[in-house]
């Protein structure tokens, strides 16, 4: 019987010792460089059917990005751009938004996960719907996926 337990005991030890897959990602992990693809894609809805089309993509393109921490400061550096600030925390208590004008309305859901130690997607989706002179207004879905493994 103790064998068993003890053998149930390593078992539970070795899984808890994965890559952490799917989990958060941190400061400490986004540090170095990672060659991302980014992908767009679009959908209309369609009043007929009362459905979004499937997403077409519309652009796809490939960058470098690197993060460095500095003072305790997370920042990102995009290609042609100035290093900025990245808080992580603000980013994950803002994973969804909504705002409204006179004329738009957007509904906007994010992710940021973890699949391996080289490699994290970010995912932003967005539902529009914008008024034009059309008796109903226009409505979007829009998706921008980044996947990003690491260079070092």
């Amino acid at each position: 019987m103790k064998r068993i337990a003890l053998l149930g005991l390593a078992c539970f030890v070795l899984v808890g010792c994965g890559d952490n897959s799917g989990g958060k990602v941190t400061n400490d992990y986004l540090v170095g460089e990672w060659d991302c693809v980014l992908k767009q894609y679009m959908s209309k809805y369609d009043y007929d059917s009362e459905k979004y089309s499937d997403y077409v993509e519309t652009d796809s393109i490939s960058i470098i990005q690197s993060y460095k921490i500095v003072n305790g400061i997370l920042f990102e550096k995009l290609p042609d751009q100035e290093a900025k600030e990245f808080d992580l925390d603000k980013f994950y208590n803002n994973l969804k938004a909504k705002y409204k004008t006179h004329y738009e309305e957007h509904d906007m859901s994010r992710s940021l996960v973890k699949n391996s130690n080289d490699k994290f997607t970010f995912e932003n989706e967005s539902f529009s719907t914008l008024q034009t002179n059309q008796i109903e207004p226009m409505k979007l879905k829009t998706k921008t996926l980044r996947v990003c493994t690491r260079i070092k």
